[in-house]
Parts: structure tokens; C-alpha cells; sequence
């Protein structure tokens, strides 16, 4: 009985976190078009996904945006520690191997709105 209710906060959790990471992001999706259409090619977007799958390729694409050389001391710093730390691709993705079908049910729901804006799932209008 214990293992079971463990296993159902541990669920309950995990819906409950990707609800508001969900709501957060869609806010920014929203912001961010809005800010897209008052200040054009002044917003420089960013996954979190891809820049930890690469971060010296994003980091230079930032500098580049801003018109700016990236430092040496910058780039070093960045190749130091990708080869010290933890993949951050598998870190980003882990969630994905321990979800159920019901959470992942309960996660394309509470995440609906966000996926219609970013054109994830068919529109229901």
C-alpha cells in the first residue's frame, strides 16, 4: 500500500509540474509573440532543448545577434564544462522514460493550450 501511494504522489507530481510549466510557458509564447510584433528582429528565441544539445553553436548564435564577438575566455569556459557535467540532453529528455500512459494522458490535456499555440495539436476551434 505504501509503494502504490508513493507511486501516486510521485504521479500526481509529475502532472501537477508539467500543468504549470505548461501555463508558464504558454504566457511566454504569448509574450513573446507580442513582443515579436512590437520590437521586430530585436527577440532572439531560445529552447531550452537545443541549447543544452549545443551550447557553444547557441551561444555564439546569441553574440551574433547582438552584433557582439563571443570572449575566448567565454568559449573556453563553455568547453570546459560541457566536458565536465552530466549530458544535458539526456538530463533535459530523462522525464520522458518514466511516464505512464494515464500521466501522459493527464500531462496532453493540461498542456493542450500550449501545444495548440505551438501548433502541436490540431486546433479544436
Amino acid at each position: 500500500m505504501y509503494a502504490y501511494y508513493v507511486q501516486v504522489q510521485r504521479a500526481e507530481k509529475l502532472v501537477t509540474e508539467a500543468s504549470i510549466y505548461c501555463r508558464t510557458v504558454a504566457s511566454d509564447v504569448i509574450s513573446r509573440r507580442s513582443m515579436m510584433r512590437e520590437y521586430p528582429n530585436r527577440i532572439f528565441p531560445l529552447m531550452y532543448e537545443d541549447v543544452v544539445r549545443d551550447l557553444a553553436r547557441h551561444a555564439r548564435s546569441v553574440y551574433r545577434f547582438l552584433d557582439e564577438r563571443m570572449p575566448i575566455k567565454t568559449l573556453k569556459w563553455i568547453m570546459n564544462n560541457a566536458r565536465r557535467k552530466r549530458n544535458g540532453t539526456t538530463i533535459a529528455a530523462r522525464w520522458k522514460d518514466s511516464l505512464t500512459v494515464r500521466q501522459n494522458e493527464q500531462i496532453l490535456s493540461v498542456c493542450s493550450e500550449l501545444f495548440r499555440l505551438l501548433r502541436l495539436a490540431p486546433d479544436s476551434d
